[in-house]
């Protein structure tokens, strides 16, 4: 009998530890295992549409960026609630697979100051002058109102980097500057884009290769200019037109032929050239 009191108490303390060991390997076979492969930007690869999203991610510049610190306000609370969430999204994965997560919220600036910094005032390359601190502190605006091709999208051009047509939302000479040197530090209007006859001559130079390496930033950026009435077609162009064609005659670049046989009944010859194509 005193040898059954001697060794219950390490039977007794040996079940305990093994009721223990079997609560550990529940929760973590249960709770922290299934959390853990939750947060695994892969396991979002599943879902259709969120894996259209994966798969650009994978070659953008946030690669070593999970979606936790982009998607989840910084802070230990929010992070714990998503972490915890993340266990049930892995076992509705389980139940219902064709289901699909919904919960990703937008970027905040908070998440994306965590890594990068707001006094950032140029470009990785250097080309382009970028004061982020303007744009976030002083004008209050949300980093993903740029930068969103960054990540889960590309964008027009094939790139992670915002297109030049989403910089003129802003920069269009009213609400932010748009001369060239605003932003670029390489590039600048030639000297002829400043002569008193450009507007007049310029036609004769869009073939020229130089142009596209400012310009095509949009396929349609000609019609910019020509899908507008010119500066010199003032309220007294029909009396005064036909000196103006005497002097250049440039009509066929918005006008098709018909009209001006409207009113001359033919094409009038005066500096005609046929090859000058139509703007459209």
């Amino acid at each position: 009998m005193s040898l059954m009191k001697r060794y219950a108490p390490g039977a007794l303390v040996r079940g305990r530890l093994a009721r223990a060991g079997l609560v550990v390997l529940a929760v973590f076979v249960l709770i922290i295992l299934p959390g853990v492969l939750a947060s695994r930007p892969g396991f979002f690869s599943r879902y259709p549409a969120l894996g259209e999203q994966y798969v650009p991610w994978s070659s953008s510049t946030h690669l070593e960026a999970g979606c936790e610190g982009c998607h989840v306000p910084p802070g230990t609370i929010p992070r714990a609630l998503h972490r915890a969430r993340l266990v049930g999204e892995f076992y509705l994965s389980v139940a219902a697979g064709s289901r699909e997560p919904g919960y990703f919220a937008t970027p905040t600036n908070d998440a994306c100051l965590e890594c990068h910094s707001d006094l950032r005032t140029i470009s990785p390359k250097g080309d382009l002058q970028i004061p982020h601190r303007a744009h976030i502190t002083i004008l209050k605006m949300d980093c993903v109102e740029c930068h969103n091709y960054l990540v889960h999208e590309l964008s027009p051009e094939g790139k992670h980097t915002p297109p030049m047509i989403e910089c003129l939302r802003c920069h269009d000479g009213d609400v932010a500057k748009d001369a060239c040197t605003a932003c670029h530090t390489q590039k600048a209007a030639p000297d002829s884009h400043s002569t008193g006859d450009w507007l007049v001559t310029h036609a004769a130079e869009a073939g020229d290769p130089e142009c596209v390496t400012c310009h095509k930033w949009k396929e349609d950026w000609c019609a910019d200019c020509h899908r507008d009435i010119p500066r010199s077609h003032t309220s007294d162009w029909r009396a005064i037109h036909g000196d103006r064609v005497a002097e250049h005659r440039n009509c066929e670049a918005c006008h098709e032929s018909d009209f001006c046989v409207r009113c001359h009944g033919v094409v009038p010859p005066l500096n005609l050239d046929p090859t000058l194509e139509l703007v459209e």
